[in-house]
């Protein structure tokens, strides 16, 4: 998830430097069946489209195209950037009709001709066979300046429905605060690898004025949702600080264990201890699928960036336990979720922040088990190097080999 097409001004490649995996909705394809019907269709002398085209359909071609060819998708478009060095930047209509979301649209090659008729952006050829974009709009240079002044213009928008939310829905959402350039869904893969989207999106629009109009509206709902609005800028800024924390957070941690590990002696620990689990950090879910797996909670909770520590779980159950790390963790966790509600196989899982005595109770629980489970490993250590030196010492002892061969040459 990283680095796919977009669709029309909706794509669901990811923009500036976002992790999640993406899913290709416009990759050039071949549709043999499209293409016999469209044969025959010919050879009969019919078109496939005989009703003139409505207005709003040879603005969505149009928009489509331009699309295709504009400064977001020529900039990563592997395909067509190859396509346009072969013949002085022409695409024959042929190849165009290969992409999914044009097809769809259209597979006529009047009416998207006819479409393009009004584009400042692409032109077609004489022979109406080709088109390319305009050489009076020449491609800007994609350095690292091109690519800040994206991200200026570029807004995280966060709380869209996770189902049910689709390319088209996006577009109508931001008609009124056009223009912009692309829309990208931001999407993960789940664990059979289907990738799902995460109920937010990057809009770039076209100028950093119409982005900071987008920003600076005192309200901007979907539905009945109050929609998160970060720039780009900020947002990006803030998960790379969160994954240079969580980076730290983990060194620590390993370089606290091996100190420990150099340190600890080997007499067994008595069942009282002064280590102290933090308070606030563990979160109790119930109502799982009996097919649950640890597996599938972790990868619930990591949606929310979850810091987990352990997850107190067994396969078959239907409710168990997730201890984060650090003081008060399970809040932030918690307030990020549909007020305590989390998705898992597909089936509402309902959290909440174990407190006061059935907070205690667990702890003390859990210390029981961590203790007994250390004393259980040093007492299988000190066993391990008594036998070990056991062995070196019989083996010390033994006559070697070339001194019984010797003894008994000399009886000989």
């Amino acid at each position: 998830m990283e680095n796919e097409q977009e669709e029309t001004s909706v794509g669901d490649d990811q923009l500036n430097g976002d992790t999640a995996t993406e899913v290709n909705d416009d990759a050039p394809t071949v549709d043999a069946t499209d293409e016999k019907t469209e044969q025959q269709t010919k050879a009969n002398g019919k078109d496939t489209e005989e009703e003139e085209p409505s207005e709003d359909l040879l603005t969505k071609i149009k928009a489509q195209v331009e699309y295709y060819f504009g400064n977001v998708n020529m900039q990563r478009d592997k395909f067509l950037i190859e396509q346009t060095k072969l013949d002085e930047g022409w695409i024959p209509m042929t190849v165009m009709l290969n992409f999914k979301m044009l097809a769809s649209l259209s597979k006529n090659v009047d009416v998207i001709l006819k479409a393009l008729e009004t584009s400042d952006l692409i032109e077609m050829s004489e022979d109406k066979k080709k088109i390319r974009r305009s050489l009076k709009h020449p491609l800007p240079e994609f350095n690292e300046g091109y690519r800040k002044a994206q991200e200026a213009r570029t807004v995280y928008v966060k709380g869209f429905p996770l189902t049910d939310t689709t390319i088209d829905k996006l577009k109508a959402f931001f008609e009124p605060y056009k223009p912009f350039e692309t829309i990208v869904m931001r999407k993960y893969q789940d664990k059979d690898k289907v990738f799902k989207f995460k109920g937010s999106v990057f809009v770039q629009f076209e100028t950093v004025d119409v982005a900071d109009a987008f920003m600076k509206a005192e309200s901007v709902k979907y539905e009945d949702t109050e929609l998160l609005r970060k720039w780009a800028a900020d947002y990006n800024a803030g998960k790379a600080q969160e994954k240079e924390e969580r980076r730290k957070k983990k060194a620590d941690k390993t370089k606290k264990t091996t100190e420990q590990k150099e340190t600890e002696g080997d007499e067994e620990q008595p069942a009282a201890t002064d280590n102290k689990l933090p308070k606030g950090s563990i979160i109790f879910f119930s109502g799982v699928s009996k097919t649950c797996t640890r597996e599938d909670i972790k990868e619930c909770l990591d949606k929310f960036d979850a810091d987990i520590a352990y997850i107190d779980f067994q396969r078959g159950h239907t409710e168990g336990w997730v201890r984060l790390q650090g003081e008060n963790a399970a809040k932030p966790v918690l307030d990020k979720t549909d007020e305590g509600k989390v998705v898992i196989q597909d089936i509402k899982v309902t959290c909440k922040i174990l407190e006061g005595e059935e907070e205690d109770k667990y702890l003390a629980k859990v210390m029981e088990e961590m203790v007994a489970s250390k004393n259980k490993y040093n007492k299988a250590k000190r066993a391990g190097k008594k036998g070990r030196a056991r062995g070196a010492k019989k083996r010390g002892s033994s006559p070697s080999r070339d001194a019984v061969l010797a003894k008994k040459k000399a009886v000989e």
